[in-house]
């Protein structure tokens, strides 16, 4: 298995939770593969006492150049958090603004932490949490959420949680991967919902997207889809049930297809089909709300589609307008017609001694471009940062400096 066997043997071995694992693709046809998951001991406290927020967020490595093709998993159950409280749903990347790694985002269970990791090609690092004041989400955290826009500019994310419709939104930097100017906006009550609902739970967002354009974010909630107009601010009404109350299965997630239209799941039942939204750049009912026309019909007597897997835009590629540096191999290349700068030890663990005739500043910076540290001195204390992958500059001259 790839999660811990009490989780795994309660689950039957496969995952009923939305907008949860996730496949990373890095060069040479390898795989990272992430999942949120609970350690034995939660889960014992899960069924007693009701501590049922995941506490592990684990990653697998796949090789499918393994096995004459076939694939294999290298390296499994690598922990990226343990004795965590996280979210089961709400986890979502982007690609690194070089185009070639991985941001992936993950949400905390409860209150509003946003945990952040880069997937390189060789490497994961840790890159801390950001924490926002609202909302407080609640304990509920089944169904939801979270997306980015096309171009990696945008996030957004919700869940269930409280009755009370509140989506997080704010911008990303796909260089540093900084959150910023953080907003929440909350949902409307739909026009249709189960008349024996006194909570009026069809508020719950259970999941969203962005247009592909960028200028509108598409709400689900149980029984109703909205539109919500980024630039002015403003809700409009997508679609209600498309059957009645009794036999209506609930709207879940919905993402983006390779053909730009957007698809929305259900929840639970006995579907064979799922709903589209065929013009989803368009402002109010013109999107085009399609009811359950992505059908399968061929499907046998006991199978159903439920909602469409957790992908990020695979197709993202590299910022070419808001370059953050180091971001191509031309930057961080070394002419011979200049002075050689060489540093050791490289791999270090504290001090870094640098060797150079330059009267450059000596200047370090993060795998994602992040200015660090200048100096004059020919050394750098290193033990102050974390472990990872840094650069060291002077002038045009560039060193990848490994810290241990």
């Amino acid at each position: 298995t790839i999660v811990p066997n009490d989780y795994y043997n309660h689950q039957g071995g496969w995952n009923s939770l939305s907008n949860s694992s996730i496949f990373l693709p890095i060069n040479n046809n390898k795989y990272y593969f992430i999942t949120p998951a609970m350690s034995d001991s939660r889960f014992y406290d899960c069924k007693h006492q009701g501590s049922c927020f995941f506490d592990l967020l684990l990653y697998n490595i796949i090789d499918m150049n393994a096995n004459n093709g076939q694939g294999a998993v290298t390296k499994r159950m690598i922990p990226l958090m343990q004795y965590a409280s996280l979210s089961k749903t709400q986890m979502m990347a982007c690609r690194h603004s070089n185009g070639k790694d991985w941001w992936l985002l993950k949400q905390s269970g409860d209150s509003n932490i946003i945990y952040k990791f880069l997937f390189t090609q060789d490497s994961v690092y840790d890159f801390g949490f950001q924490k926002f004041n609202e909302p407080i989400w609640g304990i509920w955290d089944i169904k939801g959420q979270s997306a980015f826009s096309n171009d990696g500019t945008q996030y957004a994310t919700a869940v269930q949680g409280k009755n009370n419709g509140e989506i997080f939104t704010a911008h990303f930097d796909r260089c540093s991967g900084m959150l910023s100017s953080p907003k929440v906006i909350v949902r409307p009550i739909g026009s249709q919902y189960d008349p024996n609902d006194t909570t009026i739970k069809e508020q719950i967002p259970t999941g969203l997207a962005y247009s592909p354009n960028g200028k509108f974010i598409y709400v689900c909630g149980l029984s109703n889809i909205y539109q919500f107009d980024i630039d002015s601010s403003t809700w409009y009404h997508v679609a209600g049930m498309d059957t009645s109350y009794q036999k209506f299965q609930d709207y879940l997630t919905i993402y983006q297809g390779n053909d730009d239209k957007l698809y929305i799941g259900n929840f639970g039942g006995t579907s064979k089909q799922m709903s589209r939204i065929d013009n989803p750049d368009v402002k109010g009912v013109g999107c085009n709300f399609c009811p359950r026309c992505l059908r399968f019909d061929t499907l046998g007597t006991y199978a159903y589609a439920g909602t469409p897997p957790c992908m990020p835009n695979y197709a993202l590629g590299k910022d070419t307008i808001n370059n953050c540096w180091p971001l191509s191999n031309e930057q961080l290349a070394i002419s011979p017609n200049r002075e050689q700068l060489k540093v050791y030890p490289n791999p270090v663990n504290s001090v870094l001694y640098m060797q150079t005739t330059s009267k450059l500043k000596r200047e370090l910076y993060s795998y994602t471009g992040q200015l660090l540290f200048t100096t004059a001195e020919n050394k750098i204390d290193l033990s102050r940062y974390p472990r990872g992958l840094y650069f060291v500059k002077c002038g045009a001259e560039v060193i990848k400096v490994i810290l241990e």
